[in-house]
């Protein structure tokens, strides 16, 4: 008789996060045996005036190599990339683990 083996297994889980700019629906892979990060991405819009999601801004991708996370975003002004990098910086804890918090900030 054969054997079976489970040799990895992964989370899927997806998000939404939005600050004061930006609009971010993403998702992001984990090691489920051990709870580590994979990879993340998101689509970025920004905020309109009533406060919902606008306009399509870009993505970005990111891929843990080395013990931290190296990313792809799309090609957009320094304002707006400041933006994201800003959204990506309160974005990281979550899914790494560190912010337990689910909708935190509301």
């Amino acid at each position: 008789m054969g054997t079976f083996n489970v040799t990895s297994s992964e989370l899927n889980n997806a998000f939404e996060f939005k600050n004061e700019s930006l609009i971010i629906g993403g998702s992001y892979k984990k090691d489920a045996g051990e709870n580590t990060l994979k990879s993340i991405n998101g689509s970025i819009y920004l905020i309109d005036e009533a406060g919902e999601r606008g306009d399509y801004l870009g993505n970005f991708n990111g891929n843990m190599r080395n013990g931290e996370i190296k990313y792809s975003v799309s090609e957009m002004s320094r304002k707006d990339s400041n933006l994201v990098w800003t959204a990506i910086g309160e974005i990281e804890p979550y899914v790494l683990g560190e912010n337990q918090e689910e909708n935190a900030g509301e």
